[in-house]
């Protein structure tokens, strides 16, 4: 148990440091292997093959592909067609660009399962118009870092995919497990957001003519239908969650064809930024797995889990202690390395409490999407700060209310399993 810790807080003062993710968790791995066989002993040729083995998932390959379909659906100004047709619907109420960069977000949820995507292409857009109409910068910002979120949670999702991958479940159920945990965060933020629309004295505007709405819906159509083919193909079958990412590029390639926005120069520059992205997640996936080596190779694990099992004895009791423990977590390590460091130790308790892996998976996505919005690493915020010039303390400050719908959207997800696993056994089954 004392092994454990001190690789924990090792991984924890390294990053905090300023030492890349990668090498924070190789440099532990080494010293942890090196304070237990001696250095002299240390098995370089295990470890090697640990890092060829840690890239070679099938799985894994969805990753760069989904990166790549939220990037260019960004290049494509598929993100355009997505704002006006959520602006055409629901841009009349109090409040209305509010509700149309949540809608929006919902929306593009089903083609780039980025967070990062969503406010770095779509979120400009948003916070543009809404700025345009009299929104205020800070209020502006922090609904479009809030509704970033969802992107993570609605299908497809990067980060429910490197959680199936290295849990070993089903991705095509982690999958569909967010798909109404992602409505209710919707849901929840259009609630705050009509009990907040008198507060500032937004003013319901006019409801758009029929005419522009077909308009919209038509302009809208291919990128609209992108989710369904994705999760319809998913569900039925016709292609594995890896195969719908590649399908993801072809699509967004096919509209960019279609809408004639598709360039060969901002065609090489999203194919450079989704390289050098991958890069960085692949050698993240590398050394993850000397880590987790040398974690089951002490029987780490088996440790942490005898001393949670005579120290909790409620399932919901730890439910509790891990979302807390995730909740500060968040907020300083970003949710790729922290799935591929945290899932493999938490797996063994989440089954030896009983607890539905796929449950798990959404409430640990969950949390550390909460994360991405929580200062002081919250990837989110930065991406934000750094497209509109706000600095971080104003837009932590305009986050707090925002903070509520997430906060009730994770308790309900967290008290009733059935929210996640409910449509995945539907559809699926067991």
């Amino acid at each position: 148990m004392l092994i454990f810790v001190a690789m924990m807080g090792a991984l924890l003062v390294l990053m905090l440091l300023g030492l890349p993710v990668a090498a924070s968790m190789g440099l532990t791995s080494v010293v942890t292997l090196g304070f237990l066989r001696g250095f002299g002993a240390i098995p370089w040729d295990i470890l090697s093959q640990r890092i060829i083995y840690g890239v070679t998932n099938f799985t894994l390959l969805a990753i760069p592909f989904f990166l790549f379909a939220g990037r260019l659906a960004n290049e494509v100004q598929v993100t355009d067609r997505i704002f006006n047709f959520a602006k055409s619907f629901v841009g009349h109420f109090r409040g209305g660009l509010g509700h149309v960069n949540i809608l929006g977000s919902m929306i593009f949820a089903g083609m780039s399962g980025s967070a990062v995507a969503d406010a770095g292409g779509l979120g400009q857009m948003e916070i543009k118009a809404m700025v345009d109409e009299g929104y205020t910068l800070e209020f502006s910002t922090a609904v479009t870092a809030a509704s970033a979120t969802i992107g993570p949670i609605i299908p497809p999702s990067i980060p429910m995919v490197i959680y199936g991958a290295v849990a070993g479940e089903s991705v095509a159920k982690l999958l569909i497990a967010g798909f109404i945990p992602g409505v209710l965060m919707g849901l929840a933020m259009i609630g705050l957001l009509v009990l907040m629309a008198p507060w500032y004295g937004f003013q319901p505007k006019p409801r758009a003519p029929f005419r522009e709405i077909v308009t919209a819906l038509k302009q809208g159509f291919l990128p609209l239908l992108a989710p369904v083919i994705l999760i319809g193909g998913i569900i039925s079958g016709i292609f594995t969650p890896t195969e719908a990412a590649a399908v993801a590029v072809v699509y967004v390639i096919v509209m960019g064809v279609v809408y004639r926005t598709l360039t060969w120069r901002g065609l090489l520059a999203v194919l450079r930024n989704s390289m050098l992205d991958t890069a960085i997640i692949l050698l993240i996936v590398s050394t993850s797995s000397i880590y987790g080596w040398v974690i089951a190779r002490y029987q780490l694990t088996d440790a942490l889990v005898n001393w949670m099992a005579g120290a909790v004895a409620s399932p919901l009791l730890f439910l509790l202690i891990i979302n807390l423990f995730l909740l500060v977590v968040g907020c300083f390590i970003d949710a790729t390395p922290a799935l591929f460091i945290l899932t493999p130790i938490f797996m063994p308790m989440v089954k030896q409490y009983g607890i539905d892996p796929i449950h798990f998976g959404v409430i640990m996505v969950f949390n550390l999407m909460i994360g991405l919005v929580t200062p002081p690493v919250g990837t989110v915020l930065y991406t934000l700060t750094r497209v509109t010039g706000i600095p971080l303390e104003r837009l932590s400050y305009a986050m707090l209310p925002w903070y509520l719908p997430l906060a009730a959207t994770l308790c309900a997800i967290v008290l009733f399993p059935s929210i996640s696993v409910w449509l995945p056994s539907l559809m699926l089954g067991r």
